[in-house]
Parts: structure tokens; sequence; C-alpha cells
């Protein structure tokens, strides 16, 4: 059997293609190895996405605990100028229990991110089947339970977690929780804080509310309460509580792009992680799996001291892929688009930093070759890091991430044949800037 430390160095092997940003296991409140890949740090607090909705099921949680809501109780209820005589009876029967286990009334978000407002749309739906019967993943019902928690307690949701969760169990770093512009925190998706933090509120989880929320409550929303065969993923299928995901074992908080809390409570065990697979076409698979793979267990398995001086060395040494140019060009090349699908209308290729031609001006992302360049996304006031080169004489590739509100990224490959070039990008730039995927062509010129 393997020791202790081989375990977790073959889990960073098997994870190792995956974009990973950090990890932190933890067994019986313990941590066993934590690991950030440079240039991201311990100290910057991560974008969460949808584990943002488990947050908002504690919130709801401890409003329970305080006899402000039942769980039972419609919805509607607590939103009066919401709703009207035309209301359908389909959703004024949704409760809040439909609403934390996503079997609403509706098959799909009622608000879209470029709304002002994503609290009304809930509201003004057309239901589609009565709630309570079907699993569908509903980021409005848990954006609505974040705005009852705000307008209940008078506070930002933040604030209140905060106040009534976090500091109470030792959560101290910085954290943030983005608003849609109408000013209510995002309860699906906008909260941010550090790897830390997030392992320490997984932790929690698996306790028994530890006197801040109702251990009935907490035991039901980390437990099964719907069945999701429907899914397409093979993690998703094992079902849903209130707002966290199970897994073939234990329960998950799961956010976009590979942000877990991966929980095993019968032993105790938690894998927290920070990443960015959005782009990737297997998603998060390959993190469930290897986490069972090589962790589930690792209590039964014995220290090695000279693993042990391994781990620590590899834990020292994680970075973040960057691309590594084939190539080396030392000229200027500009590329004239024709009839461009996408936002800029030219760009321009230096040796170290591309130039974007938008409307509204140029705009540099620089990028290093074999490491990574700091910069600032066009037409956005994110900072990200860059690094690209030429793969060939005929091929130019760039890779992007944004690292500070939004974990997103951009890959560009421009092709050459002659004075010909083609232009493709592949992103998850949608919630920051649209427009940045798609192919265009045009004319090269140095």
């Amino acid at each position: 059997m393997p020791s202790r430390q081989r375990a977790i160095i073959n889990f960073l092997d098997e994870v190792s293609a995956c974009r990973m940003h950090g990890f932190r296991l933890s067994l019986k409140g313990d941590v066993l190895a934590e690991g950030y890949w440079a240039p991201f740090t311990p100290q910057e607090p991560h974008r969460l996405y949808s584990v943002s909705k488990s947050v908002t099921s504690l919130a709801i949680g401890i409003l329970a605990g305080q006899g402000r809501i039942r769980l039972d109780d419609p919805i509607c209820v607590y939103f009066p100028d919401l709703v009207d005589a035309d209301t359908p009876v389909m959703l004024r029967e949704v409760t809040i229990r439909h609403m934390l286990r996503m079997s609403t009334c509706f098959d799909r978000a009622m608000y879209s991110i470029d709304m002002d407002d994503w609290t009304r749309p809930f509201f003004r739906g057309v239901p589609t089947h009565p709630a309570g019967t079907l699993f569908h993943y509903d980021t409005s019902a848990s954006q609505v339970m974040c705005a009852l928690v705000e307008k209940l307690s008078g506070q930002d949701i933040l604030s209140f977690m905060e106040e009534n969760l976090f500091r109470p169990i030792g959560m101290y770093g910085p954290k943030k929780w983005l608003k849609d512009k109408a000013g209510t925190s995002q309860g699906g998706t906008g909260l941010l804080m550090t790897l830390k933090d997030f392992s320490l509120l997984a932790d929690f989880c698996m306790s028994d509310g530890r006197g801040l929320i109702p251990a009935d409550y907490l035991k039901s929303a980390t437990s099964l309460q719907i069945m999701t065969q429907e899914r397409t993923a093979p993690e998703e299928k094992h079902g849903y509580g209130y707002q966290f995901w199970m897994m073939r074992k234990g329960f998950a908080m799961y956010g976009m792009g590979g942000q877990m809390a991966m929980c095993l409570p019968e032993q105790q065990l938690s894998l927290c992680t920070t990443a960015d697979t959005i782009l990737s076409s297997v998603g998060v698979q390959p993190l469930y799996d290897a986490f069972f793979r090589h962790l589930d267990g690792i209590e039964a398995l014995e220290d090695n001291p000279a693993d042990k001086a391994e781990l620590a060395a590899r834990l020292c040494d994680l970075r973040c892929p960057a691309l590594t140019p084939a190539f080396s060009c030392k000229d200027t090349l500009r590329i004239d688009l024709v009839d461009s699908a996408l936002p800029f209308t030219a760009l321009t290729i230096r040796p170290d930093e591309v130039l974007f031609h938008l409307p509204g001006g140029d705009f540099s992302l620089p990028y290093g070759q074999g490491a990574w360049a700091d910069g600032i996304f066009p037409t956005t006031t994110e900072r990200c890091i860059t690094s690209g080169g030429w793969m060939t004489p005929s091929r130019f590739c760039l890779h992007c991430e944004v690292k500070d509100n939004f974990i997103n990224a951009l890959e560009m490959a421009v092709g050459f044949d002659g004075n010909r070039a083609s232009v493709r990008l592949s992103s998850s730039l949608w919630e920051l800037v649209s427009g940045w995927s798609g192919l265009s062509w045009g004319y090269a010129c140095s």
C-alpha cells in the first residue's frame, strides 16, 4: 500500500493535466497537504461560482434555526411586492424546500447575466411543470433565496454569514460577494474566498452545526433529497440535497471550473480545490475520479519520511503550465480582419505582447514565452496572466487566464498561409465580456 504522502503525490500526478490553482486536504480538521500552482497564492480570494449556492443554503438554515422562516412556506409569501393576481398557481405553490432541492416549477434559470435585477424574473416566469416533481438546476432559485436572506436580515448575505457563521468558525480571510446591478448579492454564483476558509467551511459542513446551524438542517442539506439520474455528468447522477451535490460517497460543494469541496463525513475527510477547467471537454470529472482513486481511505495509510520530503518539495514547485513556444520570432505582424465576427478589427503580434485593435481603442495583452506575464484583460479592469508564442513558423498561440472577480480563460490560435491568416478564439469570458469566441480571417503584413 502507498504511504499517505505517496497517495497525495499520485493524486497530484493525476490532476496535473487539469488547470489547477490550489488544493487543501483535511482529515479530522488537520491539514494533510496544501498547495498552490504559481502564480496563484494562498492570500487571494478565489471566485467559487456555484459553491455560493451551498453557502446560501447554510444562510437559509440559520434563518430556519432562528424561527424566521419555515422550509415549507411558499416563497411568494415573502415577496408580496413581486406577485399579483396573475401569478400562476404553480408558482405560488413553490416552497423554500422546493427551491433548496432545485425542484421548482421551472426547467431553467429565469434570469440572464445581462439583466440588472436577477431576483424579479423568477416571479415573472411561466411554469413548465409542478414544483416538487423533478430536479432542474435553477440558479434563479438560489438568487431568490439569497434575496430572502438579505430581506429578512437587513444585511447583505456576506455580512450576515460573517457574523453568524464565518467568523465563529475561524474563517478570517478576505472575502467578496458580487452583486447584480440592482444591489442584491449573486446568491448562486458570486462568492469569493480563500482556499483556507473554503476548507474550514467544508469541515464545518461535516459537523453537527456546532450550535450555529440546526444539526437536522445541516444533515438534511448534505443528504439525498432528490434524484438526478437525468444529469449527463457521471458524478452528478447521485442526487442532490439542499444546494449540495451528492457523490458516489459523501457530498460536494461544486462550482463551475473546478471550485470543489469533496466531503466524506464518515472519515471526516475533505478535499477543496480551485481550478479553471471550464474549457476542458471532460469538465471536473477527473477531479472526482482522482479524489476517490487516491485519497478515499487515506486515514488508513501510514506516513513515510522519504515520501514526506518528496511531497514537500513537490508542493513548493507547483506551477500553472505556461505555453512554451517552439520557435522564436522578433518580427511584428499585423492582421487586418475581413468582416470580423470578433470584437476587434485587427490584431498586432509582437515578441512580448498582442495588441487588439477595437473600435474603442487599442488594448495590449502582454505574454510570456514559457512563463506568465501579468496584464489587464482588454476593455476590463480584471487582472490576468498570459503566455504564448510561435508553436510553428506559421502558427501563433496564446493562453490567458483572468484571475480577479472571474475565473475565465481565453485561448487564441492564429494560423498563416502566405499573407492570409485565420484567428480562432475559444473562451469562457461570456460573463465578463461578450463576443470573444469564434473564427475570423484577414490579411497579414509585417
